[in-house]
């Protein structure tokens, strides 16, 4: 193993050690309001509620990359998470159906990339005649896991995190950084 690879190994930590030694990597999609977005950002922290315990224990590692999606069809950063997650009450301000919440479960990341003009996605198409018809064609068209392309595509990023495909995170990733100003 390269010198530089060994001093990563020790760097990161013995979760990280194992992940690079079995080729894990996992890619995921997070989702949250933009007010929320903002004070994940300001305090480099990412919050579930108890429904994400057993996917923060067995499945989020350290080095896990992420694209960031925030309510209204925007795709806006990249981030990759950082250290071993944790418990903490702490209040962040941030909510849950506009009421404070804390988001317990929780574990740093850095931001990798953030684009000033945020990826748009929207349903593409819409049932004319009892026929499918590619009534409004967007970057959604691109996303495989995103199956529905119709007006109820959203419940897919409904859900706080969801793993996707390394080939949709670099879709996603691709056209975050491609965007003109970021």
């Amino acid at each position: 193993m390269p010198r530089m690879l060994i001093n990563k190994v020790v760097e990161w930590g013995e979760r990280r050690a194992y992940q690079i030694k079995r080729g894990i990597m996992r890619y995921w999609c997070i989702s949250t309001s933009a007010k929320n977005w903002e004070i994940c950002r300001r305090n480099n922290t990412w919050g579930m509620d108890a429904r994400y315990y057993v996917t923060l224990e067995k499945f989020l590692r350290a080095g896990d990359k992420a694209v960031v999606y925030t309510h209204g069809g925007i795709f806006r950063s990249i981030i990759e998470f950082i250290g071993q997650y944790f418990y903490s009450e702490e209040d962040l301000g941030w909510t849950k159906s506009k009421k404070p919440f804390s988001f317990p479960y929780r574990i740093k990341f850095r931001v990798i990339h953030e684009t000033m003009h945020p990826v748009q996605i929207s349903f593409s198409t819409e049932e004319t005649e009892k026929k499918a018809s590619w009534s409004n064609p967007n970057f959604i068209d691109d996303i495989v896991f995103i199956a529905d392309k119709g007006r109820t595509w959203n419940q897919y990023l409904q859900v706080s995190i969801i793993n996707i495909t390394k080939e949709g995170f670099d879709k996603i990733s691709q056209a975050i950084i491609g965007r003109r100003g970021s």
